[in-house]
């Protein structure tokens, strides 16, 4: 996940309204689609229209719903330096770090499930586009499994201002099973109830892009990579970072992509000033979601501020955010503190 330093933020309410109301025409309204083949998401303003393909009738398991606008957090920190019973009951979505397999996990099993006591769906960070050289898993895999380190026909160079993190190709048949097969099941033993899959722009950086070239066959099996975790775990909330709109009218194994995911999110869209592009992204899955057979899925901002006393600046990201129709969340960008904001709403259990 990307994090900068937040600077002076002004005016960006009024931009964010200004675009929305531009750009999509946001109504709201239900409406059906097909079962199958495919079905389009207009828009008005100057955007292509959004085609969904592969079937939408699929069932969604009940464990996989979230808020359709949750109270959500990043906390990356571990739960010694929080009050778990304050965080469980500030958010409804909380992600954190739960790989357990480090000399001291942030969280245990026995942490998590008082996390979901108070009714909170917890999903741990997965990096899926990326990947760091201080997992376990770059060096140490069991037999039958290939190393992040060890799969070098995967790596794709590393990412720019992380020297500890390479970008992997998620067509890679090798990779897709050490993150299937091997790392989600880790993390899903500790009694996580999903997994928020990271730097998932990987599969729109195309051919010949400057770091991390993906190209067709490497963006399909991103999206192929998804519907694996989703076969394997049918109970699992899957939500993701950064999805670019070209993956709306992807499908795998016949069933429309978004129907794989229970939720979508983007970086610094409003703080430290307005990001268009990432908006009209995020309108670009509301718009969709809104027309298919679910009301369960929710579509995030995640916003950084320079400290937890930036209320102003804070509050100001969180407006314009649901200005937008968006689902707000804003942090430190460290991801190592939970500001418990005043503005925050009541939770509401799921």
């Amino acid at each position: 996940m990307r994090s900068i330093s937040s600077r002076c933020f002004l005016g960006v309410a009024f931009v964010a309204v200004a675009i929305l109301s531009a750009w999509t025409g946001e109504d709201g309204a239900q409406a059906s689609t097909g079962t199958s083949g495919s079905s389009s998401s207009s828009s008005s303003g100057n955007t292509s229209t959004v085609v969904i393909s592969g079937s939408t009738n699929v069932t969604i398991a009940a464990g996989r719903n979230l808020p359709a606008s949750p109270v959500w957090v990043v906390y990356y920190g571990a739960a010694a330096q929080t009050n778990i019973d304050e965080l469980a009951s500030s958010f409804n979505v909380i992600v954190i770090e739960a790989d357990p397999d480090t000399d001291t996990p942030n969280f245990t099993p026995a942490q998590i499930t008082a996390l979901k006591a108070h009714g909170a769906k917890v999903l741990s960070y997965l990096n899926v586009g990326a990947c760091e050289t201080w997992r376990t898993y770059w060096t140490t895999v069991p037999a039958g499994f290939v190393s992040c380190g060890a799969n070098r026909a995967a790596q794709l160079g590393r990412y720019s201002g992380y020297s500890n993190e390479y970008w992997m190709n998620v067509g890679n048949a090798a990779y897709q099973n050490l993150i299937v097969n091997y790392v989600a099941p880790q993390l899903a033993s500790t009694g996580v109830d999903g997994f928020m899959l990271d730097n998932f722009e990987i599969v729109g950086h195309g051919s010949n892009a400057d770091e991390g070239p993906c190209d067709a066959k490497c963006a399909q099996g991103g999206l192929d990579l998804v519907a694996q975790l989703r076969t394997k775990f049918p109970n699992a909330s899957i939500v993701l970072n950064a999805a670019p709109t070209s993956v709306i009218s992807g499908s795998s194994g016949g069933i429309s992509f978004p129907m794989l995911v229970d939720g979508d999110f983007a970086e610094q869209v409003f703080l430290p000033s307005l990001d268009g592009s990432l908006l009209q992204t995020l309108q670009a899955w509301k718009r969709t979601e809104a027309r298919l057979s679910r009301n369960t899925f929710f579509t995030g901002s995640l916003d950084y501020v320079h400290s937890c006393s930036a209320t102003s600046n804070a509050q100001s990201g969180w407006n314009a955010s649901v200005a937008a129709g968006l689902s707000p969340s804003i942090a430190t960008s460290a991801l190592d503190r939970v500001c418990r904001w005043t503005f925050l709403p009541a939770v509401v259990s799921n």
